[in-house]
């Protein structure tokens, strides 16, 4: 396979610049005025005015509100009328008043410059990734997320930490196996728990396990077991230093990073579980630990949707729609009040159990980005079946099932691109997998159509039972669930596809949302008992709710959350 040299590190940091513009004006966080270079072209000018700068930049207003600026046009405005290049800094400065916030701000855009640029000069990308298996694909998507502007901030990862755990790397590694004081975890395990510890680990790595436990005079009564991320044993000196959390020497299988950085997969059997495990690191927009209610709740949540999907007819048969489970969890909770878990570990099953022989699977996250011969990943597909035909085959697989879970039995799920696998048959889009539910479901009580099913949370954790109104799962409205939906799988997902079949074809996003909105309403024509439902929802509404993603990191929440309105594509 053909690889190309490295592009010149400085495009990096113009990417970061761009996409922290892009977030500032689509949230509105800073004043700015626009003005159409010509009339009935798309191009236009802003004017941004931040706290002590003026900037300039062009670029357009695209599907959903979402602003794409063009790299080389953004600048500074000097006092004199004078044009010179911005930096982060300033940026920084004129966005976050806050200095603790603005540092932190700064120190994580710098971050997601030094690992991206690491990547260029030391991993030097392939030509193209259409042929890579789907775990190869999980770790060769280096790109990172296309919205937020700290897409690798990785808190906390040296150099050397991104070479050893970053997935681009596509390092292989071993966990640390721990024993744990039973009274100090919490358990999420439905099945007998040896039964469990002899499947996940087999016989020969659980006796070395057993015996360890012994030879430290240690009992498997008194103590179980957890695998804790390797870059995470520095970061619990604390717990090891109560005798809470006993480390052990045998390793076990070896994994390798996906995208998510702290969820991994078995490289010598990819059919065995992705594991899931608590880092304190920052990524994106969150602290990437686990909370331990919600470790306690995954395997109930997954099979709440599974047992929901498995009674559905369309969604069964029709849609075949994968949920990928979490059937275990466990966490090291040393002190009761606290729900953040520092160590903990979630069991998801593996796609590939669910794959036919003539199936593959495509993380959703690769399907509009350019591949370093100057087309789409998905080029070959749209050429050989056509760009609409394609097109409209992708949204019913995979946006109709998500649709239906929702507007048939209450349920919204976080179906952000990370969330979504693409299952194919030489490009032709055949089911849609979903996953990572533990903390990203979402219902409203009154339009379950089956509330007999919801998990007893309060019976799960206490955590539960102190959760006030859209703390957890259950939200207070319908239109939470409708914001939840449209705005990871429109918003900030598919308008990514959209954007590049209108760069890369011309294929306007005018008429790619035009054919999801008459693809929805087409499935739902067939369900009539859904139509009252579905209108409950008014996902075309001529405004939405988007959530904020960089206001979350820059100020304080205020009244009505972290979120702003948008002009509804669907409309």
């Amino acid at each position: 396979m053909q690889k190309l040299h490295p592009l010149p590190s400085k495009k990096v940091e113009r990417r970061v610049i761009r996409q922290l513009l892009e977030a500032v004006l689509f949230e509105g966080l800073m004043d700015y005025e626009r003005t159409a270079n010509q009339p009935e072209e798309p191009l236009l000018s802003f004017t941004v005015f931040g706290n002590q700068r003026t900037y300039c930049c062009e670029g357009r207003v695209a599907a959903f509100d979402r602003v794409r600026l063009k790299e080389d046009s953004i600048c500074s405005v000097q006092s004199d009328g004078s044009r010179t290049s911005t930096s982060i800094e300033e940026l920084a400065e004129d966005l976050v008043p806050d200095p603790e916030k603005r540092n932190k701000l700064i120190h994580e855009l710098q971050q997601t410059i030094q690992l991206s640029e690491w990547n260029e000069k030391n991993l030097m990308p392939f030509f193209s990734r259409r042929t890579f298996s789907y775990e190869e694909l999980e770790s060769e998507v280096w790109e990172g997320h296309p919205y937020h502007p700290c897409f690798k901030a990785r808190t906390g990862f040296s150099l050397e930490d991104h070479a050893a755990f970053g997935p681009e790397a596509g390092q292989s590694f071993a966990l640390q196996w721990a024993a744990v004081r039973r009274e100090h975890s919490r358990m999420a395990i439905p099945e007998g728990e040896k039964e469990f510890w002899e499947k996940e680990l087999g016989p020969l790595m659980l006796g070395q396990l057993l015996t360890e436990l012994h030879e430290l005079e240690k009992t498997f009564e008194e103590y179980t077991f957890l695998p804790i991320h390797p870059w995470q044993v520095k970061h619990i000196k604390d717990e090891l230093e109560q005798g809470d959390v006993v480390l052990l020497k045998s390793s076990g299988d070896s994994y390798r990073a996906t995208q998510s950085v702290r969820t991994l997969w078995n490289i010598a059997n990819p059919k065995k579980a992705h594991i899931k495990l608590s880092m304190n690191m920052v990524n994106t927009s969150s602290l990437r630990t686990l909370d331990t209610h919600a470790i306690c709740a995954a395997p109930h949540i997954s099979k709440w949707i599974a047992d929901t999907v498995e009674a559905d007819p369309f969604l069964k048969e029709e849609a075949s729609l994968i949920v990928l489970k979490e059937y275990a969890g466990i966490a090291h909770q040393p002190i009761e009040e606290k729900t953040e878990a520092k160590l903990g570990a979630i069991w998801r099953e593996s796609v590939r159990l669910h794959m036919e022989e003539d199936e593959e699977a495509v993380p959703f996250t690769a399907l509009p980005l350019m591949e370093r011969d100057g087309s789409l990943f998905i080029n070959d597909w749209l050429v050989h079946y056509g760009i609409e035909h394609w097109l409209k085959r992708l949204i019913e697989v995979s946006v109709v099932p998500v649709w239906h879970l929702l507007a048939a039995h209450g349920i919204a799920v976080e179906a952000h691109a990370q969330n979504m696998i693409l299952l194919h048959k030489n490009g032709w889009p055949t089911r849609v997998v979903l996953r990572d539910f533990h903390d990203s479901t979402e219902y409203h009580h009154d339009f379950l159509a089956e509330p007999s099913r919801i998990p007893d949370f309060g019976e799960i954790h206490k955590q539960f039972k102190k959760g006030g109104e859209d703390e957890f799962y259950w939200m207070t409205s319908i239109e939470a669930l409708r914001e939840l939906v449209m705005d990871t799988l429109f918003v900030f997902h598919l308008t990514e596809l959209s954007f590049a079949l209108e760069e890369q074809y011309g294929y306007s996003e005018r008429k790619f949302w035009r054919l999801a909105g008459e693809t929805l309403a087409g499935h739902m024509s067939c369900y009539p008992e859904l139509i009252f439902r579905n209108y409950l929802l008014q996902h075309t509404a001529p405004m939405v709710y988007a959530e904020s993603l960089l206001k979350r990191k820059v100020q304080k929440e205020e009244a009505g959350g972290f979120r702003h309105l948008v002009t509804n594509s669907l409309a």
